[in-house]
């Protein structure tokens, strides 16, 4: 799926996720694709380091370990 197809994927679902809409539909379609191009742009954004009890990782046992 390229960016534009899941760029109107978004949309489509930021468009019946809302429960009220506007009087003005043509207003509700922009915000629908900028929520869309929020999420295209977080999809690909680096990642925040994990902080806390997240951040600590458990190591596996190999078999030079055991």
């Amino acid at each position: 799926m390229n960016d534009e197809d899941l760029r109107d994927f978004f949309a489509a679902f930021a468009m019946i996720s809302n429960a009220w809409i506007p009087p003005n539909l043509d207003d509700h379609a922009k915000n629908c694709y900028a929520i869309a191009d929020a999420m295209i742009e977080a999809r690909y954004a680096e990642p925040e380091p994990e902080v806390g009890i997240t951040a600590i990782k458990r190591k596996r046992k190999t078999k030079e370990t055991i």
